[in-house]
């Protein structure tokens, strides 16, 4: 019953509107925690929730959902990228909340997506980071110069 429902093409699409959502509440709640407890605070505090919940999410998915834990020849063979996540997601935590209070929520969450949208596009026409390749094409390129577009008239307004 749960492989089925976290298989599901809708309940994907739902989740990932639900992390949108939660990203820009998540930059909101950290740049106004930074306020309080300072830039440094505010990210420790923000990665050690988010650890605690990867944790039981973690047992959740092993004890309750019943996937097998890691196999360590597999973790061994992971190429060095594979690691690199925890990194990405300082990164977007200490962006956010440097930016936010200067650039605003809007500005600050369009530019993340539309840099997010355009560089996952270069990864799809390039295949990096073990995606399938798919061609940037015309439509992507038109698609992507609509976004900057409207991170202007975002930023602007």
């Amino acid at each position: 019953m749960a492989d089925d429902l976290l298989s599901n093409i809708v309940f994907s699409g739902f989740l990932i509107i639900v992390a949108g959502i939660t990203l820009a509440l998540q930059a909101g709640c950290n740049a106004t925690l930074t306020r309080y407890g300072g830039r440094s605070f505010s990210s420790v505090i923000s990665f050690l929730f988010g650890s605690f919940c990867c944790l039981i999410f973690f047992g959740i998915d092993i004890g309750a959902l019943g996937t097998p834990l890691p196999d360590t020849q597999n973790l061994i063979n992971a190429p060095g990228y594979a690691w690199l996540g925890g990194i990405m997601g300082f990164i977007y935590v200490m962006s956010n909340i440097i930016s936010l209070p200067r650039l605003g929520a809007g500005t600050t969450l369009s530019i993340f997506v539309c840099s997010q949208v355009i560089m996952a596009c270069i990864i799809d026409h390039f295949g990096l980071v073990g995606d399938p390749q798919r061609d940037y094409s015309l439509g992507r390129i038109l698609g992507s110069i609509g976004l900057v577009f409207f991170v202007f008239v975002i930023a602007r307004f």
